[in-house]
């Protein structure tokens, strides 16, 4: 029985949450080999939903079932100096360990000394970075999303500073680890390397907020949240429609503003008072007062696809719902189902990236608590409970 199939890329998994099983089910979309190696406990995500009937099972988490599948996993103690000799034989055939345990938590195990082989690449995702005055610290979701300087931003300038939903940290770590553990792959496969790859969820966020870091270097400015009493025509804010909204693009809509005041039947506004961007800021609530009825007249899916033939960037808002069913993604084959034991039929986002030759459909969905157990450990040369196989003679 062999551990390791072909010559792809080989995945240890380590860790709980979003982040670094995110950038391991990356690497699996492209046909890297995973195990995850999760805690007797469980990975946390486990516990997070939706689940199928709203019936919390720790089998049927719908986060985890789209953050995990395609991978094989195990349940190993690796605090323990008989786990961490476990995964040291794990990872002895491996390319990769991707792990989220913390801040110098992963070189903290007690591994015996050479254990790890010189060629493994360990991506470690913390809150703050592996070192500086606050690696140690404990970090979050929202906590990165703040310190990141993404939350200073976002909401109405009026009101306190909030968080987008969801969870761009975990995600976002996630996509810079798999790209940097394939980069790291090739340095790997040419001299036989490995290296030790730090990611900071603070610094991934404070990415994000980019343009508020170059208006701060260059001016001294600092970007504040929501933009007062702008008209929200002129701010690029969304628009109520006859059936919903639709998202109008300021550049767009400043390069092509005579086509889009003739597109909604507002010769009023093509005249020399509106002609430059200036001027259209000046003129931001006679704007709204002149376009807004005329939004509310027409249905969503008009205004777009219609705006569209007329070369104008007026994109509809939709709602999950909207984006679920959406024909245009149907024949995309964005979305992808599988079949698991507990959960039954799920269907979830695939891959995003489209390759010739790429696989889309799931090969394997997420696995149960401790599934392969018995297959990985006894291509360790294990027992179901992780230690060594007694020989015959050494029996009584």
């Amino acid at each position: 029985m062999t551990l390791w199939d072909g010559d792809g890329l080989r995945v240890v998994e380590l860790g709980s949450g979003i982040s670094a099983a995110f950038g391991a089910r990356l690497l699996s979309d492209f046909g890297a080999q995973v195990i995850k190696v999760e805690a007797p406990t469980g990975d946390e995500a486990r516990l997070a939903g939706p689940f199928p009937g709203d019936k919390s099972d720790p089998e049927k988490s719908g986060l985890f079932l789209y953050l995990n599948y395609n991978k094989r996993a195990i349940t190993l103690d690796i605090e323990t100096a008989e786990g961490a000799s476990v995964l040291a034989s794990l990872l002895a055939e491996a390319d990769v360990v991707i792990e989220n345990l913390g801040a110098g938590r992963f070189a903290s195990l007690p591994f015996a000394e050479g254990a790890l082989p010189e060629r493994l690449i360990v991506c470690s995702i913390s809150p703050y970075g592996q070192d500086g005055p606050k690696s140690g610290y404990l970090g979050s979701e929202i906590g990165a999303y703040a310190s990141g300087g993404m939350m200073f931003i976002t909401g109405e300038a009026e009101r306190e500073p909030l968080k987008q939903a969801l969870n761009q940290a975990g995600h976002h770590s996630g996509v810079n680890a798999a790209s940097a553990i394939l980069t790291a792959s090739f340095l790997q496969r040419r001299f036989g390397r490995g290296q030790h790859i730090d990611i900071s969820e603070q610094e991934t966020m404070m990415m994000t907020v980019f343009p508020a870091l170059t208006t701060y270097v260059y001016t001294g400015g600092v970007m504040r949240r929501g933009r007062g009493n702008v008209p929200r025509l002129i701010s690029s804010m969304p628009m109520p429609t006859k059936d919903g909204w639709i998202m109008p693009s300021y550049a767009g809509l400043g390069t092509w503003w005579d086509a889009f005041a003739a597109f909604m039947e507002v010769p009023e506004a093509t005249t020399e008072e509106f002609s430059t961007q200036g001027g259209r800021r000046q003129q931001g609530a006679l704007i709204d007062e002149l376009f807004g009825p005329k939004f509310k007249e027409r249905p969503t899916a008009e205004i777009f696809h219609q705006g569209q033939e007329w070369g104008l960037t007026l994109t509809a808002l939709q709602s999950v719902a909207d984006v679920t069913e959406s024909s245009h993604l149907v024949e995309r084959d964005f979305f992808v189902e599988q079949d698991h034991p507990v959960a039954g039929r799920v269907k979830m986002p695939g891959p995003v990236p489209r390759v010739p030759g790429m696989e889309r459909q799931p090969r394997r969905p997420a696995p149960l608590l401790g599934q392969h157990n018995e297959e990985i450990f006894a291509a360790l040369g294990l027992g179901t409970d992780g230690k060594p196989v007694m020989s015959g003679a050494n029996l009584s």
